[in-house]
């Protein structure tokens, strides 16, 4: 009765079934490296970031710490005229005939009186100046015609509303330079740096297993201690960057969200509606490993989020609904599984922006217990639509297929850096697909390829 996985064979080609998996990784592969000194604006010489040839007079540049996209700091342009000719903030660089290049920046408006607007050998993408307080971001894709230079960064422009001097902060300059060694032929992984040094050059059930080794040692601070994570490390610096909690379920990156959590004072009690409070979700829902320690404290897939909607999710597999039954206030979805899914019972599906977030804990789960994992298929029967009962091939491949889809599509975010990297600091261990995304593949992807 509980157990409506699908187990009919798909007559589909491999190379169908597994195009749409990697499209991301297909087009990154594709692109060309045009080495953006100094992209993410953290080396200065006093007001001026290194690398950044042309800084024109009506605007001034200051390094800026706590208002960042990523990294350690971001560039703060303060645009003090409305003659755009004389807005310009650029570099040049060496391009390849036939070679393509995606350029990209990130921008973030206080006023709504400036527009940016990416310079990539020409005026390209224009960004929203009604977008304030929050980062968005700037693209483009370009072909080079012959082996030249070219310059690139960014002119700002006024519109009505400007009153002669604006703040906007800049961050995050793509593709950048890189001094590392290259890429490893058999892995595609560079060199790994020392946490995962017994890991170099494995891949499949050998890579998994030498993970395993690496992350199992975490320290368990108990299931209470997660709210002391909460106040300093789920905090929203990434969007509205207003200090409330950053939840998942109730995030929304385009917009106002529709509720906001203040750290502690919001967190669950009782709750009868969304907005109410905050509380604990396990991603990986902890019926489905019979609630034991450390599983069940387990920071790197324990999230804070609204705690009526996590009543909504329940211990309902991840999914993407076919026909919904419940949309939250920030679009998340309940109902059954679409038909092309696999799995025809209650999913619970995030937004896409966070879709990549989840997966990637619910992978690391396979990794940081692969000794465990076995075990839990039969412990409830949500668990067992999703679990295999096997250790080398842990997921169901419905599952597997579905969370290797949503790692790929979501790229890893610096919420998700920054998490792992306070992980690391409260229980000592690191969720490894966050910090090599490639791992997912190296690991899973010959065994999802050969599912049809």
């Amino acid at each position: 009765m509980f157990n409506t996985r699908i187990k009919t064979r798909s007559c589909k080609s491999t190379a169908s079934l597994i195009a749409p998996l990697f499209a991301m990784l297909s087009l990154a592969s594709t692109a060309a490296s045009a080495a953006i000194d100094n992209a993410a604006l953290e080396r200065w010489d006093g007001q001026r970031p290194q690398g950044w040839t042309t800084v024109d007079s009506g605007i001034v540049l200051s390094q800026s710490t706590k208002v960042r996209h990523q990294g350690k700091s971001a560039a703060a342009v303060l645009v003090k005229t409305g003659n755009q000719g004389n807005t310009d903030f650029r570099q040049t660089l060496a391009v390849e005939a036939g070679q393509v290049y995606e350029f990209s920046v990130w921008v973030r408006h206080t006023q709504g009186g400036v527009r940016a607007r990416l310079y990539a050998d020409g005026y390209r993408d224009y960004s929203d100046a009604a977008r304030t307080g929050r980062w968005q971001k700037l693209s483009h894709r370009y072909k080079a015609q012959q082996n030249t230079t070219i310059e690139v960064g960014l002119r700002f422009y006024d519109i009505e509303g400007f009153d002669a001097a604006e703040l906007v902060y800049v961050d995050t300059f793509a593709p950048a330079a890189t001094d590392g060694p290259a890429d490893d032929p058999e892995t595609g992984v560079g060199a790994l740096d020392s946490y995962y040094s017994a890991a170099e050059g494995k891949r499949g059930a050998a890579l998994r297993s030498a993970l395993f080794d690496i992350v199992n040692t975490q320290i368990n601070r108990g299931y209470a201690a997660l709210w002391s994570f909460y106040l300093n490390h789920e905090i929203d610096r990434y969007y509205e960057d207003d200090g409330s909690i950053l939840d998942m379920y109730s995030e929304n990156p385009a917009t106002n969200d529709p509720h906001n959590f203040r750290k502690s004072l919001d967190q669950c009690g009782a709750y009868r509606a969304e907005g109410d409070c905050y509380n604990r979700e396990h991603a990986f829902p902890r019926s489905w490993f019979g609630r034991s320690e450390p599983m069940n404290s387990d920071v790197h897939h324990i999230f804070a989020v609204d705690g009526y909607v996590n009543g909504i999710r329940s211990n309902h597999p991840y999914g993407e609904v076919g026909s919904t039954r419940y949309v939250t206030a920030n679009g998340s979805k309940a109902g059954p599984g679409r038909p092309s899914l696999g799995y025809s019972g209650t999913v619970f599906e995030p937004r896409d922006e966070f879709k990549g977030d989840l997966a990637r804990a619910q992978l690391y789960m396979a990794i940081r217990y692969q000794d465990l994992i076995a075990g839990w298929e039969a412990l409830s029967p949500d668990g067992d639509a999703v679990l295999s009962g096997e250790q080398d091939q842990p997921f169901e491949p419905w599952y597997l297929r579905m969370l290797m889809r949503w790692h790929a599509a979501d790229p890893v975010s610096q919420k998700e850096r920054d998490r792992n990297a306070a992980a690391f600091d409260y229980q000592g261990n690191r969720n490894p697909l966050v910090d090599y995304p490639q791992f997912a593949d190296l690991i899973w992807g010959d065994y999802v390829a050969s599912e049809d």
